[in-house]
């Protein structure tokens, strides 16, 4: 009787153990990754400066491909050849100078951009859990750079005065759209974290929006029609396309319920056309991604 007991209670505690090692097994969370998922991308776009410094300058050397406006320079659109125009009568009294002060504009050294807002959709295809094919849709609307040119003036008397620079501000803005499709890898740091690589194709639109000077808190627009005495915006868009590649490398966290996120890092070299200026030029981007819980009802229940 003694020996049958003993057999039954080891029994009954093989048969606990097994439970709670179940339990335990249950607790982990084990990818199962596969077909289409969603993402939406939010994070910081890093321009490179080179295309600013070349284009936005104020010099008025690239031609835009529209019939409807030009970049001008700043010369031409303030009218220093024309010493009757309204608008550079109208910038001297600003200044406070006569005509005969005016020597020449001295053009900046460069142009910086701004960090600029990047938000967008990726779209991923997964084949199993550690590959997939990825498409994303950028938009960067806004993309801002500044600098400085100079004001070169003195007195009547060559002999008596002394010479007197003025600096005012340039500025840019424009809109970029970038599509990128690449493959991406994982490497799984536990269950709920993995490692994550992307490689692939660029294509970067670039709209331009405006390039004006301010002189004396008055603006002048250099993307410009001149009819007469008037001066009139572009009627059509100014967009160029180029392409390019990238990579990305960053981290995903995922959630047993759904709604992974990603935070990503990722370098371009991207073809960045502008009227008839192209130059390829590496730029960056850092962005948080959340991963779309495939059903609705994981993303009602998500908790974080």
């Amino acid at each position: 009787m003694t020996g049958k007991r003993s057999h039954w209670v080891v029994t009954v505690l093989i048969a606990l153990t097994g439970s709670t090692l179940a339990q335990d097994d249950e607790v982990g969370y084990v990818p199962d990754r596969k077909g289409i998922e969603f993402a939406v991308n939010i994070g910081v776009y890093r321009a490179n400066h080179q295309s600013a410094s070349t284009f936005f300058i104020g010099d008025g050397y690239w031609e835009l491909g529209d019939n409807t406006a030009r970049l001008m320079s700043i010369e031409e659109r303030i009218g220093v050849d024309a010493p009757s125009s309204p608008v550079w009568s109208q910038i001297l009294n600003s200044m406070g100078l006569i005509a005969d002060e005016f020597r020449y504009i001295e053009y900046p050294i460069g142009m910086t951009y701004s960090p600029g807002t990047m938000m967008g959709l990726q779209t991923m295809l997964f084949l199993n859990p550690e590959s997939a094919f990825v498409l994303h849709v950028d938009a960067m609307s806004g993309l801002k750079s500044v600098g400085g040119f100079n004001v070169v003036a003195s007195d009547v008397d060559w002999g008596m005065g002394s010479e007197n620079r003025r600096q005012y501000g340039i500025f840019s803005e424009e809109d970029r759209l970038q599509l990128s499709l690449g493959y991406r890898t994982a490497a799984y740091i536990v269950d709920e974290a993995s490692w994550v690589f992307e490689a692939g194709g660029t294509m970067l639109s670039t709209r331009l929006v405006e390039n004006y000077i301010r002189i004396e808190n008055q603006n002048y627009q250099l993307i410009t029609g001149q009819i007469g005495n008037q001066f009139v915006g572009p009627t059509s868009a100014l967009v160029g396309t180029g392409f390019g590649a990238y990579g990305a490398v960053g981290v995903e966290v995922m959630f047993e319920e759904g709604g992974n996120l990603e935070l990503m890092l990722r370098v371009s070299k991207d073809e960045v056309l502008m009227g008839d200026y192209q130059e390829r030029l590496w730029h960056g981007a850092l962005y948080l991604a959340w991963v779309i819980p495939p059903k609705l009802g994981n993303f009602v229940r998500a908790k974080f």
